[in-house]
């Protein structure tokens, strides 16, 4: 979903390319609902095998209705943006991150990897007194600012959340200072 915002110049490697042994399970899903920041559209593009693609013609047509049409014509624009609009999203978005990374890398004890793509990232946070899902709901109440607590990713991330900095720069500043101000209340 965010081949298109790779950070750094990184060269972009999608698994076709590579030697897949199996490439008829291999799929392919696009959409503008991540760089592009078109979720509410519900749109997406599929590619496979003929087999797979056909099975999720099948399945889509049982569990849901196809694309409202004013979903549909967002598709027409959704690589046809001015020129160098990615260019600009890409640095903005990274200049976000960096942003954020330093402030949470300034912190003693919060560990974070700057990611390479997309809008997230997953800090680890020093030991608390509250549990990360007590974390994340004095997060909302105290700071107005939604996280995923680590554990939505699995059981042992239970010092960490995610949060999504896809926003206005200051805003997404202020959130992580707000972040910050309530782990240290709440640091072990």
């Amino acid at each position: 979903m965010y081949s298109r915002q790779v950070f750094e110049g990184r060269a972009y490697t999608h698994l076709s390319a590579q030697n897949i042994l199996d490439s008829e399970n291999l799929i392919t899903i696009m959409g503008p609902s991540k760089t592009e920041s078109l979720s509410g559209y519900r749109l997406g593009v599929a590619f496979g095998s003929a087999k797979i693609i056909d099975r999720m013609e099948k399945l889509q047509a049982i569990v849901s209705l196809r694309a409202a049409g004013y979903s549909q014509a967002a598709l027409k624009s959704w690589f046809d943006e001015p020129a160098g609009w990615m260019t600009r999203r890409i640095a903005e978005h990274q200049a976000i991150r960096d942003d954020l990374i330093t402030k949470l890398r300034a912190i003693e004890g919060i560990k974070v990897r700057a990611t390479e793509a997309g809008s997230y990232l997953f800090p680890r946070l020093p030991e608390l007194d509250v549990t990360i899902e007590e974390f994340v709901k004095v997060l909302r109440a105290q700071a107005n600012v939604t996280v995923t607590p680590g554990t939505e990713f699995g059981p042992q991330f239970t010092d960490s959340f995610r949060i999504n900095f896809s926003q206005d720069h200051q805003a997404a500043v202020s959130a992580m200072e707000r972040v910050i101000k309530v782990m240290e209340l709440y640091r072990k």
